[in-house]
């Protein structure tokens, strides 16, 4: 018996190693791919599920175990849906080959676990890691109960005690799997952020210094050119140059404010506000900008939602986006305005039907400098990613080209009027 829990020792570093390689060597610039097959994840994932079939334990004579099943639920849950059916055909496919004479049972067993590993898989991304570990440790205690109820269907009594205690294992294996993955990840997140946070120190410490500099000699050439406008010898030409000069004086200062606002934000004036009501007003300001840009816009905004931010930049920000998102459309379009609140947290998300973007395009948005837009700066993007952060929220973005983009804002939920 001890022989055979060595096998199965054998068998945690087929599945552990190939993990830890894998984010070692292979997930760079993995971050980010949701929406796409991750080939080196999948042959990874593959690479384990072929090495544990091709190295069996026998427990008894004729009988065998594998963990075939991590690989497979590892698929499904970190991989996706795509992933997750082309281990599971190359795993049956494998066993075909092979002359596994139990083929017919293992398609429909795996179709059952496919199936609930594609209902948990929704909701898995979004839940604590407590939660993960429960799920998947309720899915694998199904899995051997169905197979210790078979055994003794099967009058093979003396082959319970050794399949619990192998499931034992392998469920142990598995958790160890998942801490490993998440716990990784949370690490390639937080670097993520880390250097998104470097590049803002280092904007913020460019605008602090020049800034000021820049603004004075800019606000005495306007001055000056407003009494140079007032002068009655002047042509009508140049007075619409001077104007002309004026308004491009005025781009620039805002372009500046931006800068100050980004080196120093705003962590002072936090109230309760009515996020709702902000948010209509919003979009009766931008339904004439929509009209100027030939597109029409909606609302469905839920009533009394109440966060706690700053009323002005909280405006700030949702001018922008919703701003962004009329600009992201050619004509004829339609952006869609929408508010809730679910689990404590305000949810808004602003829908476009415009150009769209690529991932790539998605993973560099809120970088300073960087802009999807022509005469774009991306500074009021970094900005409005900044706001949303300092108040404890952040904003997803999902998007395809040709088809649109979605902005959804997620802040807590303010219920209580004296917090």
């Amino acid at each position: 018996m001890f022989e055979n829990v060595g096998h199965v020792l054998y068998h945690v570093l087929i599945i552990l190693f190939p993990i830890l390689f894998y984010y070692q060597f292979l997930n760079k610039g993995a971050l980010g791919l949701k929406e796409k097959v991750n080939y080196r994840f999948l042959f990874i994932m593959l690479v384990m599920v072929i090495c544990t079939m091709s190295f069996p334990i026998e427990v008894t004579d004729g009988s065998y175990y594998d963990q075939k099943l991590i690989p497979v639920i590892l698929s499904f849950l970190y991989g996706g849906l795509l992933t997750g059916a082309i281990v599971v055909m190359s795993m049956l496919y494998y066993l075909y080959i092979i002359g596994d004479s139990n083929i017919m049972v293992m398609v429909i067993n795996y179709f059952i676990l496919s199936a609930l590993l594609m209902i948990f898989r929704n909701r898995y991304s979004s839940l604590s890691l407590k939660k993960k570990i429960s799920i998947v440790s309720f899915i694998f205690l199904l899995i051997t109960a169905t197979r210790a109820i078979r055994l003794f269907h099967l009058n093979e009594e003396k082959e319970i005690f050794l399949n619990v205690l192998v499931s034992i294992i392998t469920w142990i294996s598995l958790v160890t799997a998942i801490m490993i993955i998440e716990n990784l990840n949370m690490q390639m997140q937080l670097q993520h952020e880390l250097q998104r946070s470097e590049k803002l120190k280092v904007v913020s410490e460019l605008a602090a210094s020049v800034a000021h500099e820049v603004r004075n000699p800019m606000t005495s050439t306007r001055g000056f050119l407003q009494l140079m406008s007032q002068d009655g010898n002047l042509n009508s030409s140049q007075k619409r140059y001077i104007d002309i000069s004026i308004e491009e004086l005025d781009r620039a200062q805002s372009i500046i404010q931006d800068y100050l606002s980004l080196a120093k934000p705003n962590k002072q004036g936090m109230d309760r506000i009515n996020v709702s009501k902000e948010l209509q007003h919003v979009v009766q300001l931008m339904s004439t900008y929509t009209t100027l840009n030939n597109t029409s816009i909606r609302h469905e905004i839920e009533d009394e939602l109440y966060i706690k931010a700053n009323k002005d930049e909280m405006k700030q920000v949702l001018i922008n986006l919703i701003k962004n998102a009329i600009e992201a459309i050619d004509k004829d379009g339609m952006v869609t305005v929408k508010a809730s609140s679910s689990r404590g947290m305000v949810l808004i998300e602003i829908m476009d039907d415009g150009v769209g973007m690529t991932p790539q395009q998605v993973e560099r948005l809120g970088t300073p400098f960087y802009s999807t837009k022509d005469k774009g700066t991306g500074i009021g993007l970094t900005i409005s990613f900044q706001i949303i952060e300092l108040l404890q929220g952040k904003i997803e973005v999902t998007s395809e080209v040709g088809k649109g983009s979605i902005f959804t804002i997620k802040l807590p939920l303010e219920t209580s009027e004296n917090s």
